[in-house]
């Protein structure tokens, strides 16, 4: 094999791997290895329209199950009342959670406090005895649920659905929508 080779614009004879002829001074790389800053830009470019081609048919997609799932509400996961609830939570925290935490649950039980804390609204449901240490503390994201709240008193009894978040303190239901 040779280790020659002819230049691309004199075509004088210049030596394999050269980046400039010797005779005529012209650069003999090509397009993508002259302009790295450019073909890196064009890379760039390239790959986030296709991360935006592809993600945003998945976001379509999942806009569409939350719309459906907005308009046909599901059936919760659990019934439950909120003394049960904050029982299962005092006698063993573990099995509680394996049962509970992460479902959707319709919890029935009696208003003892209503509260703003940290600009989120908060409903506490009645627990399974009197001086209890747990509740079942119900917070409120959507403005006319907490127009809603604004209407009750203690001692309403309530059903309210929303998501266990497991305990901190009391058993925590997010995201809460009143039901009647």
């Amino acid at each position: 094999m040779s280790n020659m080779k002819n230049c691309k614009t004199c075509n004088a004879e210049i030596a394999k791997g050269v980046n400039k002829c010797v005779h005529c001074g012209k650069d003999q790389r090509n397009f993508f290895m002259r302009h790295k800053i450019v073909t890196g830009l064009i890379f760039v470019v390239i790959i986030g329209s296709v991360s935006i081609a592809v993600g945003g048919k998945k976001d379509i997609k999942e806009d569409k199950v939350a719309n459906t799932s907005a308009t046909k509400q599901a059936e919760p996961d659990i019934k439950i009342n909120s003394s049960d609830l904050a029982k299962a939570y005092d006698e063993n925290e573990v099995k509680a959670d394996k049962d509970y935490k992460g479902k959707s649950a319709s919890i029935t039980g009696n208003v003892e406090d209503i509260s703003v804390v940290l600009g989120i609204t908060h409903v506490r449901l009645s627990s399974y005895k009197d001086l209890a240490i747990t509740h079942v503390n119900c917070s409120f994201e959507d403005k006319a649920e907490v127009d809603k709240v604004s209407g009750l008193k203690k001692g309403d009894t309530i059903t309210i659905e929303g998501k266990i978040d497991g305990k901190s303190i009391d058993v925590d239901i997010k995201k809460c929508i009143i039901k009647k």
